[in-house]
């Protein structure tokens, strides 16, 4: 397919400066192909080339490397991002990981596989001596193309020069969406990654033997994730965490402050040795021209100069702004549905000059001083249903707290006569004891409005087994005082006068955090130095505004699109007051077609737990697959059930084909895990 550049420019908003305008060539080619790894396996790849003005030129190569489906899940979501950077001038090729979309071979073990890495070098080495390349390969992508940019690099495949990770972690117990804060954590993710495992080859969709035994038969990831409940090897093998030293190409990390990943590009930039660069916007697991809430960006227009600074030697001044761009949030009302974000964009130094960490300190009768208060304590029952109002991980827009706030311990300062500007990352200290062994401690940072609603500023947790290393769980000894000290979630916000800072402290996030075993009573120590949260502050005038290119329309593919959903998207929270049994179910469908051969997706899932008996808590996820082309609909479904009680979690994963209206194969696996850590 030849696609021909579209001239013009996106309207300019404000102080905002307009997108850079294509560059030369004006047109590309998409072709398909398989690259051969070592062992024979082919890997599909499909390329977007720039038609070159002469014989003579070359183009950067970038890469893209996912499981996740680039012929059909990803088909409509590449095309914008792709069609970009190839009028731009870069090749680019988007390769589905081993077993999975198009390519060959047996599905990895895990995420971040050392398959998946291994091959991932020998396709850079590929790349570098494709035609059209002038031998330097940029990697890139968002979460899981995040992720693995940065455990590629670590492994210096010598034609790799420069990577762009957007929403991505360097920690994969503590910061991921196995285990987070390091505590059991169930999400739509758990599903539908195991669901779309299962799917056939997008070259032909057959039901093969070959396919039922690299795939279908293949062992769930969500077991393979219940057995590691604590870190160590399993985790820190590929983690950058561990290794800041092996990062050693130029590195340019993209976070959301309403996504789960925001940590990771604050903590390199302390301790990366390579060139970073990081930006911070408020939007949630999305891209920045176009995430939710706003204000966006066009990072596609800066990723191109990055691209041209390290591909092509080009000095685009990028490097000479601040390390760090910001958005700065004003505080506001708490608004689930909220689409924009009042602040400003800004540039800082890193350290920031003038950043001063205050305590505050929770007292008796809710108060929140800036000095240690009366000695004295708190007592909260454990309540393991509360949670809902945070949503299912740290990130998303949220509501009003309130509802949380009425099963946690809560603390606020007197109403501020100053505004004071958080940029960085809270800490939580904590003097706590419990009545059981295993207790979970979650703090949120709020802020109280004059006329009541309360809004997230951002939350963090740490399991109580956990307390000493993240490497071996050790029960709590019931009634013994312990002094914990974690970090809350990186963040920005501005406190406005009139305005009050709430600390609430609760056993319980759900259903984001899977639930403690046992009923229990806590209490935290107050009038000590050793409960307090410490805010990151800085003044408001430091760093500089900053003007970023305004974003720039999509454009979509002429050959796909969405369809009428089937059913409307479900949120719901349900608590029933005879049984104390909380449940928070969600829903969604997505109907879709790609030529004449049509897609639908539908998955449901629900979260449950009981006041008396917090270890019987429970997750069912169910998915479905139809694929529609002529005469002939296939229909995978997927269910993953997990049920606990005090001592085990118990899960059951089931895949089941049906062709035509006729059963295929199904399979069901059923294993139990101890509850070591949660």
């Amino acid at each position: 397919m030849l696609l021909v550049l579209l001239g013009g420019l996106a309207g300019v908003t404000g102080n905002r400066l307009p997108p850079s305008p294509p560059t030369a060539p004006p047109a590309y080619t998409i072709s398909r192909s398989t690259l051969r790894m070592p062992d024979g396996v082919r890997l599909a790849v499909t390329w977007w080339r720039p038609v070159p003005t002469s014989a003579s030129e070359k183009f950067p190569v970038l890469l893209e490397y996912l499981p996740y489906r680039k012929d059909d899940s990803f088909y409509q979501r590449d095309f914008p991002l792709y069609d970009y950077f190839a009028r731009r001038g870069f090749i680019l090729a988007k390769v589905d990981i081993r077993g999975s979309g198009a390519s060959e071979g047996h599905l990895p073990p895990r995420e971040y596989s050392d398959e998946e890495l291994a091959d991932a070098d020998e396709i850079i080495r590929q790349l570098a001596v494709a035609p059209g390349s002038n031998g330097r390969v940029g990697m890139w992508g968002i979460s899981w193309g995040g992720f693995n940019s940065l455990q590629v690099a670590m492994r210096h495949p010598p034609a790799l020069k420069a990577i762009i990770a957007l929403h991505a972690s360097d920690d994969l117990f503590h910061d991921d969406v196995r285990y987070i804060d390091g505590i059991l954590h169930i999400d739509p993710y758990t599903l539908e990654i195991d669901h779309e495992n299962g799917l056939p080859s997008t070259a032909t969709y057959a039901l093969d033997s070959a396919y039922f035994h690299n795939r279908f038969e293949a062992y769930p990831w969500v077991l393979t994730y219940l057995k590691q409940p604590v870190d160590g090897p399993f985790w820190r093998r590929h983690a950058l965490l561990w290794n800041y030293a092996a990062l050693q190409v130029p590195t340019y990390l993209i976070g959301g402050l309403l996504d789960g990943y925001r940590d990771t590009p604050i903590r390199a930039l302390d301790r990366a040795i390579a060139p970073v660069k990081v930006e911070v916007g408020p939007w949630n697991h999305a891209w920045p021209d176009n995430g939710t809430p706003g204000p966006t960006y066009e990072w596609r227009d800066r990723a191109v100069r990055w691209w041209n600074q390290w591909l092509r030697d080009e000095n685009t001044g990028l490097m000479d702004e601040p390390r760090l761009l910001a958005f700065v949030r004003d505080g506001h009302p708490p608004d689930a549905n909220r689409t924009m974000t009042p602040g400003q964009w800004r540039f800082y130094d890193w350290p920031i000059a003038g950043l001063e960490r205050r305590n505050f300190f929770p007292a008796p009768d809710g108060e929140l001083l800036a000095a240690p208060g009366q000695p004295g304590e708190d007592r909260l029952l454990y309540r393991p249903g509360y949670g809902a109002a945070g949503g299912d991980w740290w990130g998303e827009p949220t509501g009003d707290m309130r509802p949380d706030d009425a099963g946690s311990l809560v603390y606020d300062s007197p109403p501020l006569g100053d505004t004071l500007v958080l940029v960085g990352t809270p800490r939580a200290h904590l003097r706590v004891a419990a009545d059981a062994p295993q207790a979970n401690w979650i703090v949120r940072l709020e802020d109280v409005g004059p006329d009541g609603p309360v809004a997230l500023v951002t939350g963090g947790a740490q399991n109580g087994t956990l307390r000493d290393s993240t490497t071996a769980a050790h029960p709590l000894d019931p009634g013994r005082w312990y002094d914990l000290s974690f970090e809350l979630h990186f963040t920005t916000w501005t406190f406005r006068p009139g305005h009050r800072i709430r600390i609430a402290v609760t056993n319980a996030q759900f259903p984001m955090l899977w639930p403690s075993p046992r009923p229990m009573t806590t209490r935290l120590a107050l009038g000590t130095a050793a409960t307090a949260v410490e805010l990151p502050l800085v003044p408001a005038a430091a760093g500089r505004p900053a003007d970023l290119p305004v974003s720039e329309p999509r454009r979509h593919r002429p050959d796909a699109g969405d369809l009428p959903a089937p059913s409307p998207p479900l949120v719901r929270v349900s608590y029933e007051q005879l049984t104390g049994r909380t449940t928070y179910d969600l829903g969604t469908s997505w109907a879709y077609h790609i030529g004449a051969r049509r897609y639908l997706t539908t998955e449901r899932e629900s979260w449950w737990t009981t006041d008396a008996d917090p270890g019987r808590s429970g997750f069912l996820g169910r998915e479905t697959h139809r694929i529609t082309a002529g005469a002939r609909t296939i229909e995978l479904t997927t269910t993953i059930d997990i049920t606990s009680d005090s001592t085990a979690i118990q899960a059951v994963v089931t895949r089941k084909w049906v062709q035509n209206g006729a059963p295929v194969r199904s399979r069901r696996w059923r294993e139990t895990f101890p509850r070591v850590a949660h």
